[in-house]
């Protein structure tokens, strides 16, 4: 046992060559016409749309606003249920906040940008300055302390990370380049309020004309783990999805280990059973060989929980298909 720990760990902390940049990030967010008004305000400017997905990556809870930008005239075309082709120059905008701090405001900590440039993303994170005015283009990373209330009510205090552009690679690496991981088709299948009405997220991005027409009804909706009236393995099994799968796939930096955690693979292709105590482990674990590697300080308690009660009920055989 404690030998096959040993080597998941090794395996798992194995980081491939860095993916450089092939341009030059702009110094400031505000050089980016993402937003429009107070940039404090993070609203929308005139052909950038919001967009959600139905399960979310946890960072150190986080809010985050997603933001999409394609050039006039272009579209996002579905390729199955992954992720859509993007058209050249796509912008896909992720600002992370906290909006219940110790001082009563919205803290906004950084923005995060994946830039389609001669068919390869490259990406940049800007730190926002204290006035939240704007952000500045980091290299090297940063730590920024907070101190704000959960959704659960409680109190905290960490030191958020930024991460640097090499950092970027950990999560988005698919096999020698960068890719998005959060908006593929499936997670992107939700229903959402717009414009006063409740309807499919595709449908409103062809509507906008974000989005080429297209057939959604084969397209199945990624369960969001949040949702307490879905079956436990389909929840844990969406959470280990986005926020685990990045590396744990095949492209990956986790992808010469045994585990593979994507939602669609069957049960018996997955290595859960083999690896499930490696699995809690890591996910419990603060540190060097703490699950996932970046984006999170502290221990997500409620996906622990999920995951150990999904872990917990695997018997010999998992027969569910999740």
């Amino acid at each position: 046992m404690i030998a096959a720990l040993a080597s998941y760990l090794i395996a798992c902390n194995n980081s491939s060559q860095a993916i450089s940049n092939n341009i030059s990030f702009k110094n400031t967010l505000s050089a980016y016409p993402l937003f429009e008004g107070k940039m404090r305000d993070l609203l929308p400017a005139t052909g950038v749309v919001t967009f959600h997905i139905a399960s979310t990556l946890f960072t150190d809870y986080a809010e985050k606003q997603r933001l999409l930008k394609i050039p006039a005239g272009s579209k996002l075309v579905l390729n199955g249920n992954g992720l859509p082709i993007f058209p050249e120059g796509t912008i896909i905008a992720k600002t992370f906040y906290y909006s219940s701090t110790a001082n009563g405001s919205r803290q906004i900590i950084e923005t995060r940008l994946l830039l389609l440039k001669d068919k390869k993303w490259n990406a940049a994170t800007y730190r926002w300055n204290d006035a939240q005015t704007d952000a500045t283009l980091l290299k090297d990373g940063a730590t920024v302390p907070v101190m704000f209330t959960d959704h659960t009510g409680k109190k905290r205090q960490l030191h958020y990370k930024i991460p640097t552009q090499q950092d970027c690679g950990s999560c988005h690496r698919s096999g020698d380049a960068l890719s998005p991981i959060g908006p593929t088709a499936s997670n992107l299948h939700i229903i959402v309020d717009r414009d006063g009405i409740r309807q499919p997220q595709l449908n409103y991005l062809m509507h906008k004309g974000i989005l080429a027409q297209a057939n959604i009804t084969s397209i199945p909706s990624m369960p969001d783990y949040n949702d307490a009236s879905l079956a436990v393995p389909v929840r844990a099994r969406a959470y280990l999805d986005i926020n685990c799968a990045h590396c744990h796939q095949s492209a990956g930096i986790a992808g010469n280990t045994s585990i593979q955690l994507g939602y669609s693979l069957p049960f018996e292709e997955t290595g859960i059973q083999f690896n499930k105590q490696n699995m809690l482990v890591r996910m419990h674990t603060l540190g060097e060989y703490h699950m996932p590697k970046t984006g999170t300080t502290i221990v997500d308690e409620e996906g622990l929980q999920l995951v150990k009660k999904y872990i917990y009920s695997l018997g010999a055989q998992e027969t569910s298909g999740k």
